[in-house]
């Protein structure tokens, strides 16, 4: 269910825009509408105190909050992905739970959870939410590198985009599509002259080797129209992750 707060009301008269205008140089920043998405479980509780002891459990359990969390981004970003490929509107970006304003847990009737109410809910503390993103470069000094590129000093390989896009796509079960970008990352990766690091040891090559020939049977499996195997398909993201992390720290 997506709702958005702060929108305009439909019906509601519009300000025409006019000329341009001259404005301040610091303008006040106009409000922004908020999209609030809510994703519900038709499961019933037996009763109201069972539903609070449920409710109580996800608070108190990190893992469990982690997993329902990572559950609700996954549905979104399947309907993302639809409205994405049928609007052919490829700048409709997937979400991360983990860069909400807020995330909260909740039970409520159909009538009610359905209008983006509750009769019980728990918001999970922004310490919590925001140790739900996981990355695997965070000793890649992000800032060093954009002002590096920036600067002319270092360029972003061809791979580099392929290998985080394939991490995206098969984080959200998009195992087909991460197949086939994987596959491409990982010749590339290989090919181009600043894929590999320098002082690549042969365990690292040895691996990216074997990751990329299951990179190439997964893809393979997809063009015969069959199903990527998740396990390999992370298994050859992790390696080729770790070439990227280990060139990074140069």
């Amino acid at each position: 269910m997506l709702s958005t707060i702060g929108a305009p009301r439909s019906g509601a008269p519009r300000l025409r825009r006019g000329r341009s205008k001259e404005v301040e140089s610091e303008p006040v920043p106009d409000p922004l509408p908020v999209t609030r998405v809510t994703v519900i479980r038709p499961r019933p509780f037996e009763s109201r105190e069972a539903a609070d002891a449920w409710l109580e459990r996800v608070a108190g359990d990190r893992e469990m909050s982690a997993a329902l969390a990572a559950e609700a981004g996954r549905h979104l970003n399947r309907a993302l992905h639809a409205h994405r490929t049928a609007a052919g509107d490829p700048h409709v970006a997937d979400v991360d739970p983990a860069r909400a304003l807020a995330i909260r847990f909740g039970y409520g009737t159909g009538e009610e959870v359905a209008d983006g109410r509750w009769r019980g809910a728990r918001e999970l503390a922004e310490r919590e939410r925001r140790s739900l993103l996981r990355r695997d470069y965070e000793a890649l000094r992000p800032q060093e590198r954009v002002a590096a590129v920036l600067g002319g000093r270092e360029r972003v390989g061809p791979h580099e985009e392929l290998i985080l896009r394939a991490r995206g796509d098969l984080d959200a079960g998009r195992h087909s599509t991460a197949a086939l970008g994987l596959c491409t990352g990982l010749e590339a990766l290989l090919a181009v002259p600043e894929g590999l690091p320098t002082e690549a040891n042969e365990e690292l090559r040895a691996r990216l080797e074997d990751a990329r020939r299951e990179a190439r049977a997964a893809r393979d499996v997809v063009m015969a129209g069959g199903e990527a195997d998740p396990e390999a398909l992370e298994r050859s993201l992790r390696a080729a992750e770790a070439a990227v992390r280990q060139r990074a720290l140069k």
